[in-house]
């Protein structure tokens, strides 16, 4: 029989749990929170929250202590990492060296959470994500000020795209204060956009930030996957409020006609459970899920930091009783052996003395020999890595080198860069330029120079300045 899990999320608006045994839920209760208490993400006043969660485990009689937790979305970064193929000691230093480089923000400030995924051959590729410290750290002790124990957990929108059972498909999750966008593909949630929303402001005026950013997300995906783009066809699966508000779904699809459905939820149908409003709880919970699974998320971690993982405990407690009650078997066995053998051991504690030394003699040698085969095998694979990485980033550099040199040759006077910003195949150039003809003109030159697959202008303000993405 399947044990049962205990899943909690908390917003700005309410704390969720949801009580579930296999593909069954069998408990769900929420409690709202006055505003305030939680914000983009952030329990600001840890005591007030631990109490409601408490006063809500009273309530509802929830026995579990152990709980899988949900962490908000806002402020959460993740990024497809591709690295050489490195030996697994050395892996966790290379992803933190290169989250370092393409984050933006000090890893100080962040918990790293990754795995890796099935990569192209000679190569590593890794899922990162990066949760701010403030908030975890601010989840963690709420929990734990309300007598539980947090064992795994999970970022919000990785958890929705757990319950996802599409090959490709968008998810949009809309509560009273923040909402989340996934675009999922081939098992991998590539893009996420997790933003707050005002407590107080009417569904009409958060329908069009909505649709603004559904419409970035996907600009952005095709962009970047032109040979595989998120077409019409892909399914717009909402959840949340968005379920009970399906006049408001062609405002979501546009032009497109993008088909719109309510997300079906993984687990059982059980009647008057609001799947909808416990998706990312129901998301949570498969993580521990020992039935088949049907969601097709590559993405799968335990997002807890290690500082607040349970620590094993040592071997030597766990064997310390066991041991002594061995012990004490064996010294009465061998007063019993001694009295009957007494004219035999003088001759055989000499015989035995020489074949231990020269048994001892022999395995410290093997075990020199083969710490020294270790370290041979650990420098060449090293070396050999170093040397490939080297050659990789001799030819990336003459490649972005070439970008930079055409990037400058189609400047005129009117146009003064700002940043340009290298990431695989996608540049981010940003700058001043004296009026949006400029811009135009800047774009047209740079498309016209045929280096650049594609040239987007993705902002551009009355001041000037100015954002492009180009292509390779």
């Amino acid at each position: 029989m399947a044990k049962e899990t205990t899943t909690i999320y908390i917003d700005g608006s309410a704390i969720s749990v949801l009580v579930a045994r296999g593909r069954k839920a069998r408990k769900w209760a929420s409690m709202p929170l006055e505003p305030g208490l939680v914000k983009d993400g952030v329990i600001l006043n840890e005591d007030a929250v631990a109490s409601k969660v408490k006063e809500l485990w009273q309530t509802q009689k929830i026995g579990a202590g152990r709980v899988i937790a949900g962490i908000s979305g806002i402020n959460c970064l993740y990024r497809l990492l591709t690295l050489p193929e490195l030996p697994k000691e050395i892996l966790p230093e290379a992803v933190k060296r290169e989250a370092g480089r393409v984050l933006g923000v000090p890893l100080e400030q962040l918990y790293l959470s990754w795995q890796t995924l099935p990569p192209p051959r000679g190569e590593t590729l890794i899922y990162l994500a990066a949760s701010p410290r403030n908030s975890v750290d601010a989840l963690i002790s709420t929990l734990h000020k309300a007598g539980l124990n947090p064992y795994l957990m999970d970022l919000k929108p990785l958890a929705l795209a757990r319950t996802i059972t599409e090959p490709r498909a968008i998810v949009i999750d809309l509560q009273p204060t923040s909402f989340d966008i996934v675009i999922m593909a081939e098992g991998i949630p590539h893009v996420i956009r997790s933003l707050p929303l005002a407590q107080e402001a009417p569904s009409e005026k958060k329908m069009p930030l909505i649709t603004e950013e559904l419409n970035r997300a996907i600009t952005f995906y095709n962009s970047s996957h032109k040979d595989k783009p998120i077409k019409a066809a892909a399914p717009l699966l909402v959840c949340g409020e968005l379920a009970e508000q399906q006049d408001a779904w062609k405002s979501l699809t546009g032009k497109q006609e993008r088909p719109v459905q309510i997300l079906p939820s993984p687990l059982e149908m059980i009647e008057n459970f609001p799947a909808s409003q416990y998706m990312t709880n129901i998301g949570l919970a498969l993580k521990m899920l020992t039935l088949e699974k049907t969601a097709i998320s590559l993405v799968d971690f335990n997002a807890l930091p290690e500082t607040y993982r349970p620590k094993p405990h040592p071997i030597s407690k766990v064997l310390f009783i066991p041991v002594i009650i061995a012990g004490i078997a064996l010294v009465a066995l061998g007063v019993s052996f001694n009295i009957t053998t007494a004219a035999h051991t003088a001759a055989l504690r000499s015989e035995l003395a020489g074949i231990n030394q020269m048994v001892a003699s022999k395995r410290m040698q093997a075990q020199e020999i083969t710490k020294l085969r270790e370290q041979v095998s650990s420098v060449e694979a090293t070396a050999a890595t170093f040397t490939t990485t080297l050659d990789d980033f001799k030819n990336g550099r003459d490649k972005i080198n070439g970008d930079l040199g055409e990037i400058n040759n189609c400047l005129s006077g009117t146009v003064d860069l700002g940043s340009v910003t290298h990431k695989g195949n996608t540049i981010t150039v940003t700058g001043l330029a004296q009026d949006n003809d400029a811009v135009f003109s800047y774009a047209r030159d740079l498309r016209a120079s045929k280096r650049f697959a594609l040239v987007v202008i993705t902002s551009m303000d009355k001041e000037g300045n100015f954002t492009l993405q180009l292509t390779k």
